[in-house]
């Protein structure tokens, strides 16, 4: 099991030497069915989920969460989506991003950890592609209450692709812990509000679940033998019940984020060279036709649900008008961009280049589907690198959804040997 880039609860992608030859082999088959496992020691919600039949919809009462584990349970048995998904991450448009890798760390003081391993090192793409990085400079604005703020286009643009996300050696534990500690709101905070859709339990649990992710990845790079990935993957996810599904819940927001985005996404030009566009713009399209995938009456749920958790989770009211006494209602909201934008910042402290590159486009992907539930951008326009990094961070939560249930499977064969 190898894929290759960051951390530890820890790091970024699973790899192509892999996965991803399984996706597309199992893509070519007429069906998928993934082996139901036994469900006596998970919820009624888990059994349901494991039902095809009850799956389909959990109804009108469950809440994100609960809504979350049917989704990513039904995406990762959808292999057509999932190849579908790879075959767009490795197009230039989704691949090539422009990251600054000399950006001083902001937040934690003493000389930085460096790494010294040759697995972080990473080389901007040789010739400099001139036509994104024109594109992205015309396109990069300021908004002063941005859910993310991505790094200023240079004519360092490196590639995704070439430097797939895996296991490096560096660790992260530094940074994830000044983020548990510093940046997500806490335990406290979630159980005061004592809402599973509310704002402050969305944001932790996108923060986990991405680092989940990370930790997916590393581990499917991280060793040949199934055995030494299965006691990793036990010491990172598996040992705490709360990361796995957190990652579910990460990969839900996202899909939900992507299917809020389909107009702006309508509307997107991937290349000027005419046949490259619609070819881009036909793959993309298939990904919204796979209606088991982006229209399932779960998946339909989550956007929803969360404005309306938003909206009635006020957090002060604010006068706009003395002489008529009008009031507006904060909801509160913004501290999520506001942490989102510092949790993008903070990858500045990654020392790893694989690492830092990966994490911060997988950030400002959750950043932009945050983005796309809670405001109403839906329809406006999107720039070049909201779009990429929001669907190949669609891919990165997808094949760690897919590898966790392997794993899954795994560790329970072994339990039961």
């Amino acid at each position: 099991m190898r894929s290759a880039a960051t951390t530890p609860h820890d790091s970024t992608r699973p790899g192509r030497s892999s996965m991803l030859p399984s996706l597309l082999l199992l893509a070519t088959t007429s069906a998928l069915v993934l082996p139901p496992r036994a469900a006596p020691t998970h919820t009624k919600l888990r059994a349901a989920v494991l039902d095809p039949l009850n799956a389909e919809d959990l109804g009108d009462s469950a809440t994100v969460p609960e809504l979350a584990e049917a989704v990513a349970h039904k995406g990762a048995a959808d292999v057509t989506a999932l190849s579908l998904l790879e075959e767009i991450r490795g197009l230039k448009f989704f691949s090539l991003y422009s990251i600054d890798l000399l950006a001083n760390c902001a937040y934690l003081g003493g000389a930085p950890e460096e790494c010294e391993f040759d697995a972080c090192e990473v080389l901007p793409v040789d010739p400099v592609p001139l036509h994104l990085m024109e594109r992205d400079r015309k396109e990069r604005g300021f908004e002063l209450d941005a859910w993310a703020r991505f790094d200023l286009p240079s004519e360092d643009y490196y590639d995704l692709e070439e430097y797939p996300e895996g296991y490096t050696g560096y660790d992260g534990s530094s940074v994830w812990k000044f983020l548990y500690e510093n940046l997500t709101f806490g335990k406290e905070a979630i159980e005061e509000e004592n809402d599973p859709n509310g704002w402050h339990n969305v944001f932790d649990r996108a923060v986990s679940g991405l680092h989940a992710s990370i930790a997916c990845h590393v581990v499917d790079d991280y060793s040949d033998d199934d055995d030494e990935c299965a006691a990793e993957y036990k010491r990172r996810i598996a040992c705490d019940p709360e990361r796995l599904s957190n990652l579910r819940f990460a990969f839900a927001i996202v899909l939900a984020g992507v299917r809020e985005s389909k107009q702006a996404m309508q509307k997107t030009r991937f290349d000027e060279d005419a046949k490259i566009d619609a070819s881009t713009r036909e793959l993309v399209q298939g990904l919204f036709d796979d209606h088991s995938f982006m229209d399932g009456e779960n998946i339909k749920r989550v956007a929803p649900l969360l404005r309306a958790a938003a909206a009635q989770a006020s957090e002060c009211s604010v006068l706009t008008n003395e002489d008529d006494d009008e009031w507006l209602e904060e909801t509160g909201v913004w501290q999520v961009r506001q942490r989102s934008r510092a949790v993008l910042r903070l990858f500045d402290c990654v020392q790893c280049g694989a690492c830092r590159i990966h994490g911060k486009v997988a950030w400002f992907g959750v950043a932009t589907a945050l983005k796309l539930i809670y405001s109403d951008a839906s329809t406006r326009p999107l720039c070049r690198v909201e779009v990429a990094a929001l669907l190949t961070t669609l891919a990165k939560l997808a094949t760690a959804v897919r590898f966790a249930e392997e794993m899954e499977e795994i560790c329970c064969e072994q339990a039961a040997a």
